[in-house]
């Protein structure tokens, strides 16, 4: 999806809309763009995301566990 930007100027003006069909995309909260000479990067802040994620793995880290990662997944490692 591409979005695009619009504003009047103000804060309460801008809007972040979908460029492909002109709807406004509900949830964002913020932009922060950097950028220089050779490169542009964009953060986007979601409000209340739905989110969908396949083939996720998980490891449980507990307090205690140290950051070296011995294979066994919650495990204390000292």
């Amino acid at each position: 999806m591409k979005l695009k930007i619009v504003s009047e100027g103000t804060g309460s003006t801008t809007k972040i809309i979908n460029a492909d069909t002109g709807e406004e995309v509900e949830g964002i909260i913020g932009v922060e763009i950097s950028m220089d000479s050779f490169n542009i990067e964009a953060a986007i802040i979601i409000s209340d995301p739905v989110l969908a994620i396949d083939n996720l793995s998980t490891r449980e880290i507990r307090q205690g566990d140290s950051e070296w990662d011995d294979g066994a997944t919650g495990s204390p490692d000292n």
